[in-house]
C-alpha cells in the first residue's frame, strides 16, 4: 500500500461536491487534499470567520471549483455533484433516529480525540517545563521527578478539587464539524445527485494531460495552466477556450499573444471541433509565441 493509501483510505472513492446556489463547493479537508493530490485540483479557497470578515489574506475552507472543473471530475469518476439544500433538508426532516445518533456518535468521537490532542499537548508542555527547570538549576541537583512531583502538588483550594479547571475544558469541549458529512448518509446523497455541470472541453482535457489550473484573470485569461503543484511551479500557459466555429478577433490574439510572452508564458487557443458521424470529439490547442515586431 502506497503512503497516499495509507493517509487516506478512502482516496479512491469519489469526492462529494456540494451544489449550493449554482456554486461547486468542497467541504472537506481530506477531500480537498485528495483532489489536489490525486485529481490535480486544487481550486479557490473562500472561506472566512464571521468575526473578522475583512481578512482575506488567509482563507480557508469551503473549497470552490470552477463549473467545468467539476464536471471533469464527475465525467472522470472521481466526484459526485450532489444538491447540498434539498440532502440536508431531507435528513433533518425525517422522523428517522438512526441518522442522527450516528451524527451523535461522529461528534462524541471528534470530541475524544480532540481531548486527547489536548492531553498530549498539555504533557510534552509540563515535560518541556520540567527539562527546562533541570538544566537552569544544575548544581541543586534537582531531578526531573521531583519536578514533576512538585508541580502536581495543589497549590490552591481550587486545584485540590476534583472538578479541576481541565476537566471542566474537557466536559464542555466544544466541536464544530468542518463537513457535515457524518449527518447525510451515502443513499441520501445519491437520491439527490446532479447530473451534470458547465461543460469545459479544454479544462477536461488540460486535466487529464495533468496540469494543474487557477483563475487566470491576472493576466486577462480564462485559466493560468501549470506543469504541477502552483506551490511548486510558474504557470507556462495562459489558456483561452473557443468554440470551434466562432470567430476570434485578431486583436486578442496579438493582445494575448504580446502579454504572454512579457510574463514568460505562452498564449493557448483550445476548441473542440464538432465531431463527424462515428468519431470521437478531441480538443485542439493552439500556441501563440510573440517573437518579435
Amino acid at each position: 500500500m502506497s503512503d497516499l493509501e495509507t493517509t487516506w483510505p478512502d482516496v479512491v472513492s469519489p469526492v462529494r461536491i456540494s451544489k449550493i446556489a449554482d456554486r461547486f463547493l468542497v467541504f472537506d479537508p481530506d477531500a480537498a487534499a485528495v483532489l489536489r493530490r490525486v485529481n490535480n485540483v486544487n481550486g479557490t479557497l473562500f472561506g472566512t470567520t464571521p468575526q473578522q470578515p475583512t481578512q482575506n489574506t488567509f482563507l480557508g475552507l469551503p473549497l470552490e471549483l470552477r463549473p467545468e472543473e467539476a464536471n471533469s471530475l464527475v465525467r472522470r469518476r472521481a466526484a459526485y455533484i450532489v444538491d447540498d439544500v434539498a440532502a440536508h433538508g431531507s435528513v433533518l426532516l425525517s422522523s428517522s433516529h438512526d441518522v442522527r445518533k450516528t451524527f451523535a456518535e461522529s461528534l462524541r468521537r471528534y470530541k475524544r480525540v480532540a481531548e486527547q490532542a489536548l492531553a498530549e499537548n498539555s504533557a510534552k508542555k509540563a515535560a518541556d517545563m520540567a527539562v527546562q527547570l533541570r538544566l537552569s538549576r544544575p548544581s541543586h541537583g534537582v531531578s526531573v521527578n521531583a519536578v514533576c512531583n512538585e508541580q502536581r502538588q495543589p497549590h490552591s483550594l481550587e486545584e485540590s478539587c476534583p472538578h479541576s479547571q481541565v476537566g471542566n475544558e474537557a466536559k464542555f469541549w466544544g466541536i464544530t464539524p468542518a463537513c457535515s458529512g457524518e449527518l447525510v448518509p451515502q443513499n441520501v446523497d445519491s437520491r439527490f445527485c446532479v447530473a451534470h455541470a458547465v461543460n469545459g472541453p479544454l479544462c477536461h482535457f488540460l486535466q487529464d494531460a495533468g496540469y494543474y489550473m487557477t483563475p487566470g484573470l491576472r493576466f486577462g485569461a480564462h485559466y493560468s495552466v501549470y506543469p504541477g503543484d502552483p506551490l511548486r511551479f510558474h504557470a507556462h500557459f495562459m489558456a483561452n477556450q473557443y468554440g470551434w466555429d466562432e470567430e476570434i478577433p485578431i486583436l486578442d490574439v496579438v493582445c494575448g499573444g504580446r502579454l504572454a510572452a512579457a510574463v514568460k508564458k505562452a498564449f493557448l487557443l483550445g476548441g473542440e471541433p464538432v465531431p463527424s458521424e462515428g468519431s470521437h470529439p478531441a480538443v485542439r490547442t493552439f500556441s501563440v509565441e510573440w517573437a518579435a515586431m
